[in-house]
């Protein structure tokens, strides 16, 4: 009798943990929003080719709005790397663009250093980030349906499983 409690409290004490951790990530990072349609965000390509982005029907996009020179951007990368190397496709899209004051030059010394297989985009004017409500702090990350719609905003480096949550969830 005594160890089937033990048993109990055991998987009741590592359920707390699991639940409290995720709140925990959800509250730190989530803002709320009111749900809002991705507009044409105008960036530029790394080689310098004026390019308009687009939510596609269907195609969710994860937009990271990030620095070369920003230590939690560098950090969350190699996250944003697995996503786009196991869940990218057909159904997901991951893109980064560098905010404004970020040079080409050291994008793509960043892109090298990780192996980012996504594609960088440069803010030159900081009018995309402007469009979707403004970037404040990097890395800011945008969650984008299949409906166009955001989502999701999160401030601050957010970890792989909070991401895989949310797009598990996404409506």
């Amino acid at each position: 009798m005594l160890r089937k409690k033990r048993q109990a409290l055991e998987i009741l004490f590592w359920l707390s943990l699991v639940l409290g951790v995720y709140f925990f990530s959800q509250w730190r990072g989530a803002a709320p929003i009111q749900v809002q349609r991705l507009p044409p965000l105008s960036v530029s390509s790394l080689d310098g080719r004026q390019e308009i982005l687009r939510s596609h029907p269907g195609q969710a996009m994860l937009i990271n709005f990030w620095s070369p020179d920003c230590p939690p951007c560098l950090a969350e990368t190699p996250a944003l790397v697995a996503l786009d190397k196991t869940l990218s496709g057909p159904h997901l899209r991951i893109v980064g663009i560098a905010v404004a004051g970020s040079s080409a030059k050291d994008v793509r010394g960043v892109a090298q250093r990780f192996g980012i297989p996504y594609a960088l985009y440069l803010d030159d004017a900081g009018e995309a980030s402007h469009r979707v409500g403004g970037v404040v702090l990097t890395p800011t990350t945008l969650l984008v349906n299949g409906r166009g719609e955001i989502v999701g905003r999160f401030v601050g480096a957010i970890s792989l499983p909070v991401i895989v949550w949310k797009l598990l969830w996404l409506g």
